[in-house]
């Protein structure tokens, strides 16, 4: 409800500055000679392209979205706010001609969507990064909740200190993810698995040796990725 509220807010915003360029710009000029039309046509694209902009850039609501999205939204007000400067140029000086009208506001026009569409490419890249990112967080997460659970039930002062250390290097590894360390996951999940299998049935020598092959996994994954980087 509130989203649609503030969307609605916004586009009373747009309406009444559209309505007042309106009023002005056929207030001023009485003389609507074919660079005029043409100058009025631009600065109506200019207005659409900056409301496009604005919904391109804030379509999530995740912070790498957001943040990615700001500059889009000033090249769209450094846009509108050059277009309105040339528009109105021509529009003063009508004898300019309708080629140099044309070509100079498409050449404008032009260099906003080149470099907007490369802004938005950046945006989506270091968006599907952060996606990653957060799903391997959560799968490093869960690991860690799980050898927790397993520190919590063991009974062995020894295998419960090697828990702990198994626990603090699932904490503080790099929640990067690429493929370079996809076989080395795969074989952590495993161990993983094995180790939760060791503790719960009391196997205490393989839950130990579990828990180093595991360190070794890890800084096995951590050295591919420093060297991936």
């Amino acid at each position: 409800m509130k989203h649609k509220k503030n969307l609605v807010l916004t586009g009373v915003i747009y309406a009444i500055i559209f309505a007042v360029y309106n009023i002005l710009v056929f207030t001023i000029f009485k003389n609507y000679s074919p660079v005029f039309w043409i100058s009025y046509s631009f600065m109506c694209i200019a207005f659409v392209t900056q409301i496009l902009s604005m919904m391109l850039s804030f379509k999530t609501a995740d912070v790498e979205t957001i943040f990615f999205g700001i500059p889009l939204v000033s090249l769209s007000i450094y846009y509108i706010l050059a277009e309105l400067f040339v528009s109105t140029t021509f529009m003063v000086f009508q004898i300019a001609g309708v080629t140099i009208a044309t070509v100079i506001q498409i050449v404008i026009f032009a260099a906003f969507l080149v470099i907007a569409i490369i802004a938005l490419m950046a945006r989506d890249t270091v968006q599907d990064v952060g996606e990653k990112i957060r799903e391997n967080v959560q799968n490093i997460k869960s690991m860690l909740v799980d050898v927790d659970m397993l520190i919590s039930q063991c009974q062995d002062a020894e295998l419960k200190s090697k828990l702990r250390k198994v626990s603090e290097t699932i904490k503080y590894s790099d929640p990067i993810k690429n493929e370079s360390v996809a076989g080395v996951e795969q074989r952590i999940m495993q161990k993983m698995h094995e180790l939760r299998v060791y503790c719960e049935s009391n196997q205490i020598i393989d839950a130990k040796e579990a828990c180093t092959k595991m360190e070794l996994l890890f800084v096995e994954r951590n050295k591919k990725l420093a060297i991936s980087k």
